[in-house]
């Protein structure tokens, strides 16, 4: 009895291990990140995430945070008046990165466009699934005023996500979605969540309010659905079965 627990045991952190593995790149449960900052900037962004350095544009097959290609591409701009007026960094708090896995505190660039809106439209997702999201405004020693509005589903601007902080407050503070962040808090506690639509798309709309839009950085990730990791599981102990 004991050895068949220890077998099953080992099963399910197998299938565990091929959910991580396996699938098509865009059902990806990794981190995928990206960081806005100027072409010049020397400090690196945080471990393989992409670095937006362009006014507007896309990024094809971005990598997640293993260095994995992904099917997944991120378009930004700013519509119709064009994309970002201003890349550039600034010094970030001593306190003000929260904990993850790895190091975020490249994230010290930022881009913003005065009086005008921008977008991001992330592509390649798995339809109707949800993801968590994360977008960071930084830009130091100023105040922000953020809304952003996200889409769910189908419906874009489904709700609206905003990011406030003042200048006497605002000593290179990360705003990751609606939390003032510091180095107490986790990453992934601070995440919010919405699906993507049926043609696999997420799209965050910034709108001006009593400051210029601005952000640092955005990331995203799949939450896979209840159960996936157990029934992987168990086609792993039916293959085991099989050959015995």
């Amino acid at each position: 009895m004991t050895c068949c627990i220890r077998c099953t045991a080992c099963v399910l952190a197998a299938g565990a291990l091929l959910f991580a593995t396996s699938g098509a790149a865009n059902a990806t449960h990794r981190l995928i990140g990206f960081d806005f900052t100027t072409a010049a900037d020397a400090n690196p962004s945080p471990q393989n995430w992409n670095r937006v350095s362009a006014p507007d544009g896309t990024i094809f097959n971005a990598i997640d945070e293993t260095g994995a290609t992904t099917n997944v591409n991120f378009n930004y701009g700013g519509g119709a008046t064009g994309g970002f007026v201003y890349l550039s960094t600034a010094t970030l708090a001593p306190n003000a990165t929260p904990q993850y896995d790895y190091s975020l505190s490249g994230m010290t660039g930022y881009g913003f466009r005065t009086n005008g809106e921008f977008f991001i439209n992330i592509t390649g997702l798995k339809a109707n699934d949800p993801y968590e999201f994360w977008f960071v405004a930084y830009r130091g020693s100023t105040n922000i005023d953020n809304l952003i509005r996200v889409s769910n589903g189908d419906v874009i601007d489904a709700f609206n996500v905003s990011q406030q902080i003042t200048s006497t407050a605002n000593d290179g503070r990360f705003i990751v979605n609606s939390t003032i962040a510091d180095n107490t808090m986790h990453w992934n506690d601070l995440s919010m969540i919405t699906n993507a639509s049926s043609t696999g798309e997420i799209t965050f709309n910034w709108s001006p309010q009593s400051q210029t839009p601005v952000i640092g950085a955005i990331a995203i990730r799949w939450v896979p659905a209840p159960g996936s990791v157990a029934l992987l599981a168990m086609g792993g102990l039916v293959a085991m079965r099989r050959r015995r």
